[in-house]
């Protein structure tokens, strides 16, 4: 995949707010209305705003294909959009170390303590458990953060665990203990199991990849968990949607089907799944399901198309889409692929969202031989200590 935006000259906090601006434009937000949540989001990004783009990362982030820190998408629904803003805080030390960024992770995540709405409770009740254990100093579980802004409201923030940095075998125990410690146990138990019965009866792998947290001090804050689903199968998406009580199976095949086509086999490379959970409740409560769509799209030009059809389906205005892209997009969309890197479909019973991804390459595409953004390597997890509680 070429590069799409040159970083020439340019700080990464400096392109990123750019970027920012130019998706605000696109959505028809006047600067009165922006300007604020503008600058925060350049708050947000220091000290580290300032390294240079420079022609290969500073540090190879797992965000981006091609090891940028950060993307931003656009989540259209009935009421307004949202847009948001998901990074890898980046350390201060030189050369830039996984266990650097998680302690910029850490300090990042405590400032927003003072942020309306915002609270830290939950995500005090089981951060410790992705804390680095013995012999985990150079490859901590990395943390990213995200804001999300809905104009006339404060910001969202969320905060993900990736646990790509834990042992295969090692990770569903995780996230068990962390759930049963914010009242989503028996959820999660749910989920679990009937992931572990579908694995076994189609044989394709569901790897369990990350886990968020909204910092909301809402009743409805959720619990998030992210498959990697190692299979194109659109059969194996519709039964993992299934797993959420809000999922709707004829609305969700409908709509994958206006994205997708009609081939079985048709949704493209390493599809995600989300499951959001809600305290006390027996089981996932949303779904939400992530194509690539720079996989099974020959252009941009293809990717907007297909996205504007499934707007469509969801009676929202793919206009609206094709006019963010054209404020954001620096060449002609029949010849870049990739800005558009990730559309999702939310199941919500009668009603449901679709979200765009976009992801901003500015350095050298990856070869086979290069392999992707480099990860941890795999670790086992840390010891309980004696006074780990449940």
């Amino acid at each position: 995949m070429d590069t799409v935006f040159s970083g020439e000259g340019r700080s990464i906090g400096g392109f990123l707010r750019e970027r920012w601006s130019e998706m605000c434009d696109g959505l028809g937000l006047p600067p009165p209305l922006t300007d604020t949540v503008t600058d925060q989001v350049r708050d947000l990004l220091r000290p580290w705003a300032d390294l240079p783009v420079g022609q290969a990362s500073p540090f190879p982030s797992y965000v981006a294909g091609d090891g940028f820190p950060a993307e931003m998408s656009v989540k259209w629904s009935r009421g307004r959009p949202e847009l948001r803003i998901l990074f890898e805080a980046l350390g201060a030390s030189r050369p830039i170390t996984a266990a650097s960024n998680r302690a910029a992770a850490a300090a990042l995540t405590d400032r927003l303590a003072g942020e309306p709405l915002v609270c830290l409770d939950r995500y005090g009740k089981v951060a410790d458990m992705f804390a680095p254990g013995p012999g985990q100093e150079t490859s901590p579980i990395p943390v990213w953060h995200s804001l999300a802004w809905k104009p006339g409201r404060p910001p969202a923030f969320k905060v993900y665990f990736g646990l790509y940095a834990v042992d295969l075998t090692e990770r569903h125990a995780l996230v068990g203990e962390a759930m049963a410690r914010i009242a989503m146990g028996t959820a999660w138990a749910d989920t679990s199991a009937r992931v572990a019965r579908a694995a076994s009866a189609d044989g394709a792998e569901r790897e369990l990849e990350f886990f968020a947290l909204d910092l909301d001090a809402g009743a409805r804050a959720r619990a998030k968990v992210y498959y990697r689903n190692h299979t194109s199968s659109v059969a194996v998406l519709e039964q993992m949607a299934s797993l959420s009580r809000a999922h709707d199976p004829d609305r969700a095949r409908s709509a994958f089907r206006t994205l997708l086509g009609t081939a079985p086999e048709a949704a493209g490379e390493a599809p995600l799944t989300c499951l959001a959970y809600r305290p006390d409740a027996t089981c996932a409560d949303e779904s939400t399901t992530y194509f690539r769509v720079s996989t099974f799209t020959a252009s941009d030009e293809e990717a907007a198309d297909r996205i504007g059809a499934l707007m469509a389906h969801e009676g929202l205005d793919p206009r609206r889409h094709h006019a963010l892209l054209h404020a954001l997009a620096p060449r002609p969309l029949n010849r870049t692929r990739g800005l558009q890197e990730l559309v999702s479909y939310r199941s919500l019973g009668q009603d449901g969202d679709v979200s765009v991804y976009f992801r901003f390459p500015v350095y050298r595409p990856r070869t086979a031989e290069s392999g992707p953004p480099t990860q941890p390597p795999l670790q086992p997890l840390r010891p309980l200590q004696e006074d780990d509680s449940l």
